[in-house]
């Protein structure tokens, strides 16, 4: 069978007004999107009832001296709106690690967040139709909000096999 891939491209420093421009920008470990799933991969006439993919993630942010840290930036990202039977609805379908990562910017040490699952399978989950919301949430390891998020760019693959 073959795949379709969809991409979704996130930035929490798009401006408002843009078609997936980030609903409020106050708290970046915590954001919500709309997103028209629709205008994304299509009818949902085009996929079975359940619209099952595989998704994957990419998420890079700004770097700035002696924010990240080990112990309070390692962890998980998390999305609410996207689920599948595994998922609970307080912090949404787990897709993967995210980690400080050195960044030397002119001799600097600066630090990014980063979390990359777009060579692995990804995580199966069932796809939403029409126009719905979605929020991000950065994690730290005990399940908390992580404090400190600076503005960051997120890539959302989505795998779904054809009929």
């Amino acid at each position: 069978m073959q795949a379709k891939i969809f991409t979704l491209y996130l930035s929490t420093q798009t401006p408002a007004g843009s078609v997936y421009a980030p609903v409020d920008t106050v708290n970046k470990s915590i954001i919500t999107w709309n997103i028209n799933w629709e205008q994304l991969y299509g009818s949902i006439t085009n996929y079975d009832d359940a619209r099952l993919a595989r998704v994957k993630f990419q998420l890079s942010s700004l770097s700035q001296a002696s924010i990240y840290t080990w112990a309070g930036n390692s962890g998980v990202l998390a999305i609410q709106g996207l689920g599948n039977k595994y998922s609970n609805s307080s912090n949404g379908l787990v897709l993967g690690a995210v980690s400080p990562l050195d960044n030397p910017v002119a001799g600097n040490p600066n630090h990014i967040l980063f979390g990359d699952t777009l060579q692995t399978p990804g995580v199966q989950m069932n796809m939403p139709a029409g126009y719905a919301p979605i929020t991000i949430l950065l994690l730290d390891r005990t399940g908390a909000l992580q404090a400190n998020t600076l503005d960051y760019q997120l890539i959302l693959q989505f795998e779904m096999e054809d009929k």
